[in-house]
């Protein structure tokens, strides 16, 4: 049962990370689509660690929000 909630985990975390860094890219004013900016960056542990710092961040508000 553990290996489908890493599986999910890492699903989830690349979902969230590629999205919110697409995102980032495209408020800063990069002009190139969603596929170019993920592919010419697979490599780049920045995906990854945003999706972990968006999950952080909703875990930590829901903390404090719901008691």
């Amino acid at each position: 049962m553990e290996i489908f909630g890493i599986v999910f985990q890492l699903i989830f975390t690349h979902l969230i990370g590629n999205n919110i860094y697409y995102l980032v890219r495209k408020l800063i004013g990069d002009k190139r689509s969603y596929k170019e900016i993920i592919n010419s960056e697979r490599d780049s542990g920045l995906r990854y660690f945003t999706g972990v710092f968006v999950i952080l961040a909703v875990i930590i508000l829901m903390k404090k929000f719901i008691k």
